[in-house]
């Protein structure tokens, strides 16, 4: 091979680096080619699954062997645009290569100011090299060419294309040298030159895209790569070529090992529940149901499970997720949740589970989402991953395990972009809608996904914006042939038809006519069609709730009683949890602040002495999202422990642990974070008016585990704080309320349950949930005031519900079935770092108010500390930097200041960290307080982070 290959040939170069002594080397153009090629055939064989292989190959058109050289081929010739001169003559190369190609003729006379982008010529110049030496249709060339010319994340468009010119891309000995390329890898990977792909449609054409990129990322680090730049300068083109070949395949292996991305194990067969789960004493109804369809289901498939809380909804989801990978081949999962908090408890268990069902292999799973690196647990597996992977030669932690099974976190999948590609994973949903917005990359995010299980929770908890996003997904999700479950303890029926119907298009056919059986029900669509069953649930689950309506407006005067106060103090009297779930930040504050003196003492200073559980923690306690992170995080996992199930196990130190007991009274006072996912159970549930699917949603926190109540408590109860109502009868919700719920979704849950005494369950779910989000007109019976506020909200939530489809229309890639061409899938792209944090920007998967990360420290914005006194400086380049200023940020989107804040800049060192760009930095006086605009921020040891028009506040 390559006994006429130009003597130039290896003085093109791909990569440049500098020597031990600062001489200038690189790497020849043609080995990093050979390079990467041999990383897509590494993938190929020791990471995607038999049943992802069989669907590339299908997917081609061609058989798997032939499939398999053909996308080696592919991805080895990403960079043929680097053989061009405005690449190669560039001012970073060294003058001697230049010299060297000029006397080989490759040289270009007049200069060029705007060099086009290597990935543009690729797609320029293979399609008709495509045509010549191996005989592909001009369409199917040209598709090719945009595919991998697409490497750097986004797809060249035809404009650009057009307006190359033959001498901007290298003519003569420049296209000699191309089609000396693409033979020498056509022959190094054996390519068919007979057996072509016939067919490329989107599906395909973005999983090889992500697969040509990741393949190039991994061919591109040096360490496993060693740049060969001064062997190829002194042997000949031939001898050289023969020398490297051979070892590409080594690197490649050694270079995925040493990444920790290593195919899962083969199955052994399906596993019995209760073999998955040993600490269940028995599978729930709901559970047993969905066993029994995993037998009647093929993949790729979509499952809908709506089911209350507590039904053991979960458990079912991991259960269907591995027999299709048992069964079916559908290998590794990623578990999409809500919010962070609940992303790192679902981590936990996760992992857990991984643990049992892979006693001897060692396993790779990630936690994704913009705060994974403060997770404790997710560190631990890091460092664990570290001393398993690390070259050999190196010492290893003595006080990390290194034993070769069990779960761990690969250092390289914790990089942006990367973490989908792992096995498997746990994030909040933002993670995966990126894969259907237009992002750099965002092929990368589908191709990490393919072929696996998707499990989305909380699925009722989702927008208008982010459930049209969810659609798209799904619809991309079936054509790349992955199959998906997702959980909701209520779901119109309306939205439930709409994502039945995406599964459905991806699948290629139109939405299913399904007669839907009442709620709780299985719903299921494969490409044999759709339908869906009644569940039968446990007879724990099914209860009756009763009803109180209380007072929970909070006095003007400050010193007045607060009537909840006084109720929550006598319901607690012999005992007992409760939680009460406010709609704002705000409400949480205050309403902690009116209870303090209920459950403590208030000295005439103002300072309070909290009164004392019997497991030595203040009875009152409070959590929302605007503590620090580091505080925030204390309090998470104080309520996991005290409020979860019987006997918390927790470690206090390095091999010891403790159990932590249930209080014997105690109140809550928290936000929404506290509704989704977390695995709480409490005897009193106080609420605030919410849309009746999150009132149902809060009721799940109640009576959750069985366990002897206290007396008064033996029923579970609900107590909704009744709003205050104007002269004309029309309720007035909380402050801030309407920027959290709809006012027209918010109106109607409160005519379905002011009049309510008793709530039963799951009797009342459905119809309950089709009362307050169906298209129905106004009742006839409402008194004038009531029937305007109803037509006013409903025009304005129609009106938002337009605008926000039209904005994830706008945002998200066109569909698997449409006739655009490939660029369009990346013509707008944007930012996609930390979704789920808003920072600063408008976050992609989410609409919401505008928000800003705020890093809160002391000194001086020069010279800032982390410390009051300044005995702790903040030493830029100092280890662990980043995660310590992140464990002092908080989100903010209060009005007053997020536009203040917006307009300053953040610091520049930090700039260049891709965990810290986007936050701000606030530097805090003495007490603790900053000014921002013509508003004052106070950081309060118990109340978090207070907004007031005060410099000293109200307290």
């Amino acid at each position: 091979m390559g006994d006429s290959l130009p003597e130039s040939f290896f003085l093109l170069w791909a990569k440049l680096a500098r020597g031990p002594a600062g001489e200038p080397t690189f790497h020849p153009l043609i080995c990093h080619l050979l390079d990467v090629a041999a990383v897509a055939r590494a993938m190929w064989d020791h990471v995607l699954s038999p049943r992802m292989r069989a669907w590339l190959a299908e997917a081609l058109a061609l058989d798997e062997d032939t499939a398999r050289r053909w996308i080696a081929f592919l991805a080895g010739i990403h960079d043929l645009g680097k053989a061009s001169p405005g690449f190669q003559l560039q001012d970073d190369a060294p003058p001697v290569l230049k010299d060297r190609l000029r006397a080989y003729g490759l040289w270009f006379s007049a200069p060029l100011p705007h060099p086009p982008a290597h990935g543009l010529v690729t797609a320029k110049a293979l399609p008709p090299l495509l045509e010549l030496e191996l005989k592909l249709a001009a369409p199917v060339a040209s598709r090719l060419g945009t595919i991998v010319g697409g490497h750097h994340g986004i797809f060249p468009c035809s404009k650009d294309l057009s307006a190359l010119t033959p001498q901007a891309i290298g003519t003569g000995p420049w296209a000699d040298v191309r089609l000396a390329l693409v033979k020498t890898l056509v022959e190094a990977v054996g390519v068919s030159r007979t057996a072509v792909p016939q067919r490329l449609d989107h599906p395909i054409a973005l999983a090889l895209a992500g697969l040509v990129s990741v393949a190039d990322w991994i061919g591109s680090v040096a360490e496993y790569f060693p740049y060969a730049g001064t062997e190829a300068v002194a042997s000949s083109p031939s001898s050289m070529l023969r020398t490297y070949l051979p070892c590409t395949a080594e690197h490649a292996l050694r270079a995925l090992d040493h990444l920790g991305w290593r195919a899962l194990p083969l199955s052994d067969g399906p596993r019995p529940f209760g073999m998955l789960f040993p600490g269940m004493p028995s599978a729930r109804p709901v559970q047993k149901a969905v066993a029994l369809l995993a037998d009647q289901l093929s993949p790729p498939f979509l499952v809908i499970l709506e089911a209350p809380t507590g039904e053991g909804k979960t458990e079912a989801a991991l259960y269907l997720s591995d027999y299709a990978a048992a069964v079916h081949g559908q290998r590794g999962f990623y578990f999409a949740l809500p919010t962070q908090a609940t992303s790192n408890q679902m981590f936990k268990r996760v992992g857990d589970f991984l643990n049992r069902r892979y006693p001897t292999a060692l396993i790779n799973l990630q936690l994704l989402h913009g705060h994974a690196a403060l997770s404790a647990e997710f560190e631990l597996l890091r460092q664990r991953a570290d001393a398993l992977l690390q070259p050999e030669g190196i010492a290893q932690d003595p006080d990390v395990t290194t034993t070769e099974a069990g779960v761990m976190a690969a250092g390289w999948f914790t990089h942006r972009k990367r973490g989908l590609l792992a096995p498997f994973g746990v994030g909040t949903v933002d993670q995966a809608l990126l894969a259907v917005l237009q992002t750099r990359h965002g092929f990368v995010r589908l191709w990490g996904l393919a072929g696996k299980v998707v499990i989305v929770d909380e699925v009722h908890a989702y927008d208008t914006y982010m459930t049209t996003l969810l659609e798209r997904l799904l619809e991309w999700l079936a054509a790349l042939g992955t199959s998906v479950i997702l959980l909701s303890a209520t779901l119109p029926r309306g939205r439930l038809y709409r994502l039945l119907g995406a599964y459905a298009h991806g699948l290629g056919y139109s939405t299913p006519v399904l007669k839907l059986p009442p709620y709780p029900r299985l719903s299921w669509v494969t490409s044999a069609g759709a339908d869906a069953s009644p569940l039968q649930p446990a007879t724990s689950s099914v209860r009756t709730v009763r009803v109180k309506w209380v007072e929970g407006t909070i006095p003007a005067d400050h010193h007045a009683p607060f009537p909840l106060g006084a109720d929550l103090k006598t319901a607690l009297a012999d005992g007992g949890c409760a939680v009460v779930i406010c709609n704002t930040v705000a409400r949480a504050q205050e309403v902690y602040w009116r209870l303090r003196p209920y459950f403590g003492t208030v000295g005439p200073d103002g300072c309070f002495t909290p009164e004392l559980a019997d497991d030595g923690q203040p009875v009152l306690d409070l959590l929302h999202a605007r503590f620090l992170f580091k505080d925030r995080e204390v309090r998470e996992k104080r309520v996991l422990q005290r409020f979860g199930k019987a006997g918390s196990v927790v470690t206090v130190a390095p091999g010891k642990e403790r159990l932590v007991r249930r209080p014997n009274r105690a109140v809550l006072v928290a936000t929404q974070v506290v509704e989704q996912s977390l695995d709480l159970d409490f005897d009193l549930l106080v609420t605030d008016v919410a849309p009746v699917d999150l009132i149902f949603q809060r009721i799940g926190r109640l009576h959750r585990h069985e366990r002897r109540r206290p007396p008064g408590l033996a029923m579970p109860t609900v107590w909704i704080c009744r709003p205050a109502l104007d002269a004309a009868g029309v309720p007035q919700f909380g402050r801030g309320d309407e920027h959290v719920y709809d006012p027209h979704v918010l109106f109607r849950s409160w005519l379905v349950l002011r009049d309510r005494s008793a709530l039963d369950v799951p009797a009342d779910i459905e119809p309950l949930v089709e009362e307050v989000y169906d298209d129905r007109p106004c009742p006839s019976g409402l008194p004038e005031a009531l029937r305007r506020y109803w037509e006013v909200t409903r025009e304005q939530i129609l009106q938002a519900v337009k605008e926000e489809r039209g904005e994830a229309r706008a945002r998200w890639i066109r569909g698997p079935a449409s006739s655009d061409a490939l660029w369009h899938f990346t013509e707008n792209p944007r930012e996609d770092d930390a979704p789920e944090l808003h920072q600063a920007y408008q976050a992609l998967t989410r609409l919401s108010e505008p928000t800003v990360a705020v890093v809160c420290l002391y000194g001086t914005a020069e010279h800032p500390t982390f410390d009051r006194r300044g005995r702790e400086p903040v030493l830029h380049g100092a280890p662990d930097l980043a995660r310590r200023l992140l464990e002092r940020s908080v989100a903010l989107t209060d009005r007053r200041v997020v536009s203040v804040l917006l307009d300053q800049e953040p610091p520049a060192a930090w700039q260049m960290s891709a965990l810290l760009r986007h936050h701000r930095l606030l530097i805090l006086n003495e007490d603790d307080r900053v000014q921002i605009g013509q508003y004052w921020l106070r950081l309060h040891p118990e109340l978090g982070i207070v907004i007031s028009d005060e410099p000293r506040g109200s307290r």
